[in-house]
Formats: C-alpha cells, sequence, structure tokens
C-alpha cells in the first residue's frame, strides 16, 4: 500500500511531491464517476491528462479530454471533470501557489460533502 494514496469516493489520488508552494499528484478517477464542481482561493492547477477520456467543466463550458490534453485552472476558476470512458481517467496535476487540501470550495458534489 502506497503511504501517499488517498481513496476518494470517485477513486483515489497519490502525492509524488509536496510542499508549501507546490503540489505533483496523480488523480485516478474511475469510469462514470466525477469530482466535485469546486474552486480554489489560494492555488492555480495544471493538469495533463494520461489516460481515459474526460469531461471538464470550465466556467460552465463542457470540453471533451483526452490522452495528451492538458489545461490551465486560474484561482477561483470553477471546474469539474467526470470519466467518460470505460478505463480510469489518469491526471496529472501540479498545483502551484499555496496549495492545501483545505482550499476547495465545493458548489456542487454527487456524494454529498460540502465544503
Amino acid at each position: 500500500m502506497d503511504a501517499n494514496k488517498v481513496d476518494k469516493p470517485w477513486g483515489c489520488y497519490v502525492d509524488y511531491y509536496r510542499n508549501s508552494r507546490v503540489v505533483f499528484k496523480k488523480i485516478m478517477v474511475l469510469p462514470n464517476e466525477k469530482l466535485s464542481y469546486q474552486l480554489h482561493k489560494k492555488r492555480h492547477e495544471f493538469w495533463y491528462i494520461v489516460s481515459g477520456d474526460g469531461e471538464l467543466t470550465l466556467q460552465g463550458d463542457k470540453i471533451k479530454m483526452g490522452p495528451g490534453d492538458y489545461v490551465f485552472i486560474e484561482k477561483e476558476e470553477e471546474h469539474m471533470i467526470e470519466c467518460v470512458s470505460d478505463e480510469v481517467l489518469v491526471i496529472y496535476e501540479m498545483q502551484i501557489g499555496s496549495p492545501s487540501e483545505d482550499d476547495i470550495v465545493r458548489l456542487e458534489d454527487k456524494y454529498g460533502r460540502t465544503g
């Protein structure tokens, strides 16, 4: 078991590197699951799709994403991604600024989480 793995209702993530200014992680979203529609006040995010297919919602716009696609999400931009393939959606994420798991403002959540 990887000590840096964190299970979530939509799948899991694994931290590769974390300090007070940057986080680098691998996100794995299970088929037909999705992250919460959210924003962050203290960090930007860069996502790179490794495998699987996703539908990104960014500021209300829907964007199809697949292997090799990437997006830069600014602070306070509303965003969410859903796995729309039969395989796990794998995303490398880099958080820049003041990364903290407490900096999640959930606007909608399939799993009933708030915050």
